[in-house]
């Protein structure tokens, strides 16, 4: 029997949704790789000059977000566009009409970028298996239905994507100069910036002669010591990498307790991660990691993420949410996250980290210009090096510790099949044992600091409400 028209037609919207969210997972994932392949020898074209800003439609005055934000400042870095404006063609032909006197045209043989738009859909399924769509009258007759104790089918609803496609300002000629530009911060503004975030957000860290990781159990930021680092760019580009991670906290975003331990999870906020910390470093001129990320991200989508297209979409959003909280405290702003610790607490907050830096002889910001004035008393070693992948293997398979196997696994991909061949079951646990771990270094942290005063965590107040992004009364520039 040959289905109806309309079920051609619906069967067609979820084939196009699925495409087009398949279609932008892929292109976020090659332009990162391509990026993470560049690591080392790429140079931000604006680093002189002006700091990779937050895409926006001057036609609105809105800031793009989510999983958008993130693909347009990939294409951003990846094309070397200073501009941060983004249209549709036809928002461009609204301006032209705004403005007959200049003239403005795409470049020829430019290639817009497709972003995705979200639309819900309100549906009933009948006793056939026949999908009935509500429109909005239709959803609240059946709620009222519902509260007068009749009985109604249960209404369910489902986002699905289309595209639309948008061009940037230095793709189109002819088109107006940005009246105010904004001027990338020194070094030194930079680094006091990141430390004044990371502190204000209420994220502990700590410094001492391991790598560079986040406990959970202890809701702490562990950090090698700075001149353990190669330079003072690498050891910011590694502390806001750890700390998005913190974010993840039930206390703040809460991603860990949304979803089970396991290795894929495990790897979804390792990719989180590095797409936060590949942008918010491309905006602060901090540099791409160096060590095995494009071989992780290749493998990534396709070791971890059994092409869970949504997934990885979902990934890019949460990690441009982060990010959108570092723009808002850049601009003077309160953040809008209602975890973030209200302004009058920054303070008190920044002089917590200050004493805890203190306690263990950190010092900050020094370059190869300027020596400590104080020497410090640990020692300064070379920071390690991942293992090539057939040392990693090696090791993987000699290493008893389920914590060794966790961070072989996540340095190198390939080793998941691997995990999962010798015992699922086991591979599965690896991810929760690293959280018991954590439990004892932090049981730990607390009797080497019992001697040092304590320091009473600060209570957040969430903002009152959650201010709605308005369109702007003219184009802006």
């Amino acid at each position: 029997m040959s289905q109806a028209p309309e079920q051609t037609e619906k069967k067609n919207r979820f084939q196009i949704s699925r495409e087009v969210q398949e279609e932008f997972v892929n292109g976020v994932a090659e332009t990162m790789l391509s990026l993470a392949n560049e690591a080392g020898k790429w140079q931000k074209p604006w680093t002189a000059d002006a700091p990779l800003g937050m895409p926006y439609c001057p036609n609105t005055g809105r800031e793009y977000g989510g999983a958008n934000m993130v693909r347009l400042l990939l294409t951003s870095i990846k094309k070397g566009y200073e501009d941060d404006r983004w249209m549709t063609f036809k928002q461009l032909q609204q301006v032209q009409k705004n403005n007959p006197d200049m003239e403005m045209k795409i470049s020829k043989g430019a290639k817009g970028v497709k972003l995705l738009r979200p639309e819900e859909i309100v549906f009933t399924v009948g006793e056939d298996g026949k999908w009935n769509f509500l429109s909005e009258q239709r959803i609240k007759e059946l709620a009222a239905l519902k509260e007068q104790g009749q009985e109604v089918p249960d209404v369910q609803r489902m986002t699905l994507f289309y595209p639309f496609t948008v061009f940037n300002a230095a793709q189109i000629e002819g088109f107006p100069a940005k009246e105010r530009q904004s001027h990338a911060m020194t070094a030194i503004e930079r680094n006091d910036f990141v430390e004044k975030f990371i502190a204000s957000a209420g994220v502990p860290v700590e410094h001492h002669g391991g790598n560079a990781y986040y406990m959970p159990a202890a809701d702490l930021v562990k950090m090698p010591f700075p001149e353990r680092f190669t330079g003072t760019d690498e050891y910011y580009a590694t502390k806001l990498h750890e700390f998005y991670h913190a974010t993840g906290h039930l206390s703040r975003e809460n991603r860990k307790e949304k979803q089970t331990a396991t290795l894929k999870n495990y790897a979804f906020e390792e990719m989180r991660a590095e797409m936060f910390s590949m942008l918010a470093g491309a905006r602060l001129n901090l540099p791409m990691p160096e060590s095995n990320s494009a071989a992780y991200i290749a493998n990534w989508n396709q070791k971890f993420s059994g092409g869970d297209a949504k997934a990885v979409f979902q990934a890019a959003a949460e990690a441009a949410k982060v990010l959108t909280i570092m723009h808002q405290f850049e601009n003077g702003e309160q953040p809008k996250a209602q975890w973030f610790p209200r302004s009058e607490a920054w303070p008190e907050l920044i002089a917590m980290q200050t004493q805890r830096d203190e306690a263990t002889g950190t010092v900050l910001h020094n370059t190869a210009a300027e020596a400590p004035k104080e020497p410090v008393t640990h020692t300064s070693e070379p920071r390690p090096e991942p293992l090539p992948v057939g040392a990693a293997k090696e090791a993987f398979e000699a290493a008893e510790d389920p914590i060794a196997k966790v961070r072989f696994i996540l340095q190198n991909p390939e080793l998941l099949d691997m995990a999962l061949k010798q015992d699922p079951e086991s591979a599965r646990s690896l991810a929760s044992l690293c959280d018991s771990f954590s439990q004892n270094l932090h049981m730990e942290l607390d009797e080497k600091l019992r001697g040092h005063s304590e320091i009473s965590p600060l209570a957040t107040t969430p903002p009152a409400s959650e201010q709605q992004d308005t369109p702007a009364p003219r184009m802006r520039m």
